[in-house]
């Protein structure tokens, strides 16, 4: 009985995290709360140990302790490890190097759909080494600018098929996927591969056929009722780098891969490892072009930072929604909803479906699809064992359809940030997403089902 007061509180926290109420201070506050009643009603045990401090008050406290430790040992150092070296990226060209060589080819196709669709599969392929769906769509404008805007492609088209480049948050450069991997309990590297790849291929193709059709219709909508919209050509600025600093954003994961099982077994690298190897690597090929050692040395500073906003951002949030499910679990939630699903007779696929409308939920509401799957995502392992099935085939569709999700919810940031360089509104914009990302929820769902 004690379990249904989590209801109220988890809407609620929805509720103010809807109202723009930060969103980690809302996490921190439910858990706080949850655990509190939990404790309240016999279930003292609920930090993430099992110790306790001798103090029922600051036993709340050091279960944050407890989670903040154990989350910057691991998936935190990971995370921001990789927001430093894709700030750096930034930061000396080599990202805008990357796009500039991987989009030169679609100036040679002269149909307006046909290029959206392969726009969106160039940039679904470049978010594997630019994890930043901001980042990447405006970096993907200033490169496709002249050639959307020369073969006659309007601007909603533009900012909807931008504003889904990284809609499937692919490769051991997301933090998502990187929180996916260490729920299963593999490394980043071997999800992509093991996981994510062929499931994002099958349905990024989807994504993009869908494109072609529905930016089309929408586009003779518009036509129709004389609507126009003007596609803002605002300098964003960019580092200038030669060509050859396009392979910098790649190395990463080309380590992963080579020195792992899949190539080298002698040799082991994990995400961190590879990211100070290609730092240094980057740092080098910078200072080979520019001749500024001086210069070069301060840039350290840019992946420093970078690691700290991602801490800010993404580390903190997980670090408070792991602190939301201690709560959920401390009040019973969980077990109940696992217990009323055994009742009720949820298999595979309803359980599969319920996880993934609760997580879309979440995204479409905040506009974050980091916090919702951070939230749900440690629910994966026990679903899994319920419904006698690897965590990996509950884990994935969770994680793609968070992302999913956060390309057609209209406050989220990718989608007003490309909104606002169309001049669309953004309830408008996701009207021209929405097709395509059905259809690619749709498709994740149906492989899950038959590979499962």
């Amino acid at each position: 009985m004690v379990a249904l007061l989590a209801l109220p509180i988890v809407f609620g926290a929805g509720y103010f995290i809807t109202k723009k109420y930060n969103t980690q201070a809302i996490l921190f506050a439910a858990g706080l709360v949850m655990m509190l009643v939990g404790a309240l009603a016999g279930h003292q045990d609920f930090t993430p140990s099992g110790n306790t401090s001798g103090s029922f008050f600051v036993d709340f406290f050091m279960s944050i302790k407890e989670i903040t430790s154990g989350t910057l040992a691991k998936l935190g150092l990971i995370i921001m490890a990789v927001g430093g070296f894709s700030k750096y990226m930034g930061h000396i060209g080599a990202a805008n190097a990357l796009v500039r060589l991987t989009t030169k080819p679609l100036s040679y196709i002269k149909n307006p759909y046909i290029i959206l669709a392969i726009a969106y599969l160039v940039g679904q392929g470049l978010n594997v080494f630019i994890p930043s769906a901001v980042g990447l769509a405006m970096l993907l404008l200033v490169a496709l600018y002249p050639v959307l805007v020369g073969i006659g492609c309007t601007p909603a088209s533009v900012a909807a098929v931008l504003a889904t480049t990284a809609c499937l948050d692919l490769g051991p450069a997301s933090g998502t996927a990187n929180k996916a991997a260490e729920v299963i309990g593999i490394d980043a590297a071997s999800y992509f591969i093991e996981h994510q790849l062929f499931i994002g291929v099958i349905t990024a193709f989807v994504i993009a056929a869908l494109h072609f059709f529905a930016q089309k219709y929408f586009d003779k909508k518009d036509a129709e009722k004389g609507i126009e919209y003007e596609l803002s050509n605002k300098e964003i600025s960019v580092r200038q780098a030669p060509t050859w600093f396009a392979v910098l954003p790649i190395l990463p994961l080309v380590l992963l891969l080579i020195f792992s099982k899949f190539v080298i077994t002698s040799i082991k690298i994990d995400v961190v490892t590879a990211m100070f190897i290609s730092l240094a690597v980057a740092m080098l090929f910078d200072y080979i072009y520019s001749r500024k050692g001086k210069e070069v040395a301060a840039s350290l500073k840019v992946y420093l930072q970078g690691m700290g906003d991602v801490f800010s951002s993404v580390v903190s949030l997980i670090i408070a929604a792991q602190t939301f499910v201690v709560g959920l679990k401390a009040i019973g939630f969980i077990s109940g909803l696992l217990g009323l699903s055994s009742h009720l007779g949820f298999g595979f696929m309803l359980m599969v479906i319920l996880m993934v409308v609760v997580i879309g939920a979440t995204t479409f509401l905040s506009g974050s699809g980091n916090a919702a799957f951070y939230s749900f995502s440690n629910l994966a392992p026990d679903v899994a064992t319920q419904v006698g099935v690897s965590t990996a085939a509950i884990a994935l569709p969770m994680q793609l359809s968070a992302g999913i999700f956060r390309s057609f919810s209209p406050v989220a940031g990718v989608v007003i940030a490309c909104a606002g360089v169309a001049n669309i509104p953004p309830t408008e914009l996701v009207k021209r997403t929405f097709i395509p990302m059905v259809g690619g929820l749709l498709t994740v769902l149906i492989v899950t089902f038959i590979g499962a």
